[in-house]
């Protein structure tokens, strides 16, 4: 495998950073994941805008534009012979200033005036299994936004990290852990999962969890909400608890490598597709025959 570091493709084994790039001391970068149908990356323009508005908000140029990021997709695509993928970009604010110079610890965290964005493209098969998916709420609270604006996008994640860490402490000793953890913020309402977006179901529209000022878990969450459009199916932003999905009449998560996969329970409670997620999947598909095959 090669991947593309910096503008350059280099072999898997030799794709790395420099220790005192931002990205690897205070995870000060951006990235996002999207699949590859046929060597096409799939809702291009709404990765590309989730990434640039990511820089924006941590206050750092990206140093690249969307022509030659998507150039830098196509290449690492091309030389490892991959047509169906998972790509995953990132985008650090790179060293930046005089390294060599010895600075207080405080000041090594202050961002330099000066950036060198560095830009990582990595791609990978698609997994296969990619059936319904196994909720469960995790005590781990997601990051704020208040803290850490753009967080879903940034490098920062541990809030991930230790969600998935739960799944696996919480799984009984001959079962497997839950596919997908459930983050919550402080309040108590349902943010999303770690790599992933809950939608659900009632009697009157499709529900997204209420997000505020902070940004989707994936791209995938957007594409949903315009096949509902597309359809004039009502579509609400909501704050929601466990409970409500739970309670709902169906539910699935949008993300990147199937694009909607049925909830088969959240926190051992049955839920399950239906109709609706049946016709999103199927608009899902046609958009992706129409847009990248």
């Amino acid at each position: 495998m090669q991947y593309h570091v910096g503008g350059e493709l280099v072999d898997a084994a030799d794709a790395t950073l420099s220790v005192d790039d931002r990205a690897v001391a205070f995870g000060d970068a951006v990235t996002d994941t999207l699949r590859c149908y046929g060597g096409t990356p799939f809702a291009w323009g709404t990765h590309v805008d989730r990434l640039f508005d990511a820089c924006a908000a941590l206050e750092f140029d990206p140093g690249v534009d969307a022509a030659d990021l998507r150039a830098r997709v196509e290449e690492t695509l091309a030389v490892n012979d991959l047509a169906e993928a998972l790509v995953r970009l990132s985008i650090t604010r790179g060293r930046g200033g005089d390294c060599s110079t010895p600075l207080p610890d405080a000041a090594r965290h202050r961002p330099p005036t000066d950036p060198d964005p560095t830009v990582v493209v990595t791609a990978t098969p698609v997994p296969d299994g990619r059936g319904p998916v196994r909720l469960q709420t995790v005590r781990t609270r997601a990051l704020p936004t208040a803290s850490v604006p753009a967080a879903p996008l940034t490098h920062a994640r541990l809030d991930a990290v230790r969600a998935q860490a739960e799944l696996r402490t919480a799984a009984p000793p001959d079962d497997d852990p839950a596919d997908e953890a459930l983050l919550l913020d402080a309040d108590g309402h349902v943010v999303g999962g770690t790599a992933s977006d809950p939608v659900f179901v009632d009697g009157e529209a499709i529900r997204l969890p209420a997000l505020g000022d902070r940004p989707a878990r994936t791209a995938t969450r957007s594409v949903v909400r315009e096949l509902a459009d597309g359809e004039g199916l009502p579509v609400a932003d909501v704050p929601c608890t466990p409970a409500d999905v739970r309670a709902a009449e169906e539910a699935f998560v949008a993300e990147p490598s199937a694009g909607i996969r049925p909830i088969v329970s959240l926190d051992g409670v049955a839920v399950g597709g239906g109709p609706v997620t049946d016709l999103l999947s199927r608009l899902f598909a046609e958009r992706v025959a129409s847009t990248c095959r």
